[in-house]
């Protein structure tokens, strides 16, 4: 995907709407182009907090708390407290830490703290990619099927459509998570002698 505004054109396609032009300064005055900018950060992301995509995955070491994270309202079972990335849509795990500790999970969350009892430990998370280029083909779609049922409700008032997109939606959805799994988790290659060895094929 090499623009926002070419994911807008793919969802507007999808309800059958005319075109936006490329140039995005040209939005401003484009009252459908206003719409697609106003419904295109909440649908991006909750696409990608449904899933772990291994694009949207950052991985940083938590720093030293502060004195103000100190001073913020004690809780004796997880008595550190870290500001979470700005960045960040959904933690995922804690590495370094144990998933549970004495007193329950790992860490938790209040706002947009994280409180845990590590002192070092890194952090993983899904991070907000607002960079098309970054985006595989797969997550695009789904992403372009997500905003059509927006558009479908906002700019068209038609459930009927909403729904059909919705419904695409899913299906584009679970096959971009397939896909990624599949090129997180690739299985691995045998090599010829223990095909050969074995009598079982390379794959």
């Amino acid at each position: 995907m090499q623009s926002t505004v070419q994911l807008f054109n793919v969802a507007l396609a999808r309800l059958g709407g005319v075109q936006l032009p490329q140039n995005i300064s040209s939005l401003e005055t484009d009252a459908v182009g206003q719409i697609c900018q106003n419904l295109f950060p909440q649908v991006l992301d909750l696409t990608l907090a449904a899933h772990a995509w291994a694009f949207a995955v950052r991985r940083i070491s938590l720093p030293a708390p502060t004195l103000s994270n100190y001073d913020a309202a004690p809780n004796p079972a997880y008595p550190l407290a870290y500001d979470l990335p700005s960045d960040c849509l959904k933690p995922l795990r804690l590495e370094g830490a144990a998933e549970t500790g004495r007193n329950g999970p790992a860490y938790v969350l209040e706002g947009r703290t994280l409180r845990c009892g590590e002192e070092r430990a890194a952090l993983v998370y899904v991070a907000r990619v607002n960079d098309p280029n970054l985006w595989p083909p797969s997550f695009a779609d789904a992403l372009a099927w997500a905003l059509a049922a927006e558009l479908a409700s906002a700019r068209n008032n038609d459930v009927q459509k909403q729904q059909w997109c919705l419904q695409n939606y899913k299906i584009a959805l679970a096959e971009a998570i397939a896909r990624d799994q599949a090129d997180q988790n690739p299985r691995p290659l045998k090599s010829p002698w223990t095909a050969a060895r074995f009598g079982e094929g390379e794959y």
